[in-house]
């Protein structure tokens, strides 16, 4: 992260005398994409067929500070916040229900990135492209089970993952009012896969019947890793594993890829 950042500190620091600061103020939506199984739908009749998606679907707020080093380059430093929608990632249908389960996130990113755009007094197009960095968040795992009768299940989950990189770009226009203000749109996409680090259950109910004081810590906190072998906390691979601590479970990777448009405001300010 340090080989980033004071790079860009000094390009900062060198163009200050000539620098347009400006801040960008913008929300958006973003569509999941490209898709990946995510898992199935189960039928009465037991047919069966993919769920397709991620989970990058939803709200992004932004406020971004930026420099313009002249005319047509400039720096800027996104700070997102990301409000996905709840996202079904298994269904199973029977007489009595149904067993869904779902997933959704909130995410705090930082998106340092490169600002080129034409010029124009009036009216001006731009590209950007940089990183996509999640800072703070979790994926919330959400499941409703009244498919047996007479029985109705709720368990609520917390994963965190570990630190990702990904990427974002976009195209869009300026319209300028004067040299202060101006609007802008863009179309963009963003890449972000983040690798599953543990999961917490918050809740856990049987026919509203509250059940997680009782449960085992072993049922109520996974830790992930990348192997499972005879040392494993996992009784599927070690039966002597430990019921009163975090089982261990294989990574998994979360998709938050999407094409997005945004709209937003940009308050410029010129230096000395």
């Amino acid at each position: 992260m340090k080989k980033l950042i004071l790079p860009v500190l000094a390009i900062m620091s060198l163009g200050t005398a000539t620098a347009q600061f400006n801040l960008g103020v913008s929300v958006g939506y973003g569509l999941g994409s490209p898709g990946h199984v995510l898992g199935t739908t189960t039928a009465t009749n037991g047919d069966q067929k993919n769920i397709y998606g991620t989970l990058g679907n939803g709200i992004q707020a932004n406020l971004t500070p930026g420099y313009m080093l002249g005319e047509h380059f400039g720096i800027e430093l996104g700070l997102n916040g990301f409000f996905g929608s709840e996202t079904t990632i298994d269904k199973s249908e029977s007489l009595f229900g149904t067993d869904r389960t779902t997933q959704k996130s909130t995410q705090f990113r930082i998106a340092p990135a490169f600002y080129i755009r034409s010029g124009g007094e009036k009216f001006s197009v731009y590209a950007r492209t940089g990183l996509l960095i999640p800072l703070l968040g979790s994926v919330k795992t959400e499941r409703n089970d009244d498919s047996a009768f007479g029985l109705s299940v709720l368990q609520v989950s917390s994963t965190s993952g570990k630190v990702a990189l990904g990427y974002t770009g976009a195209f869009g226009f300026n319209i300028h009012f004067g040299q202060k203000f101006g609007f802008f749109a863009e179309v963009g996409a963003n890449s972000l896969r983040v690798k599953s680090k543990t999961t917490e259950v918050k809740t856990s109910t049987v026919n509203g019947n509250d059940q997680l004081e009782s449960t085992p810590e072993y049922f109520k906190e996974i830790t992930y890793v990348d192997e499972l072998n005879s040392s494993s906390n996992n009784f599927g691979y070690n039966s002597a594993s430990s019921p009163t601590s975090a089982r261990e479970e294989l990574r998994q990777v979360a998709n938050f890829s999407n094409f997005f448009v945004q709209i937003g405001i940009k308050f410029t300010f010129t230096g000395d």
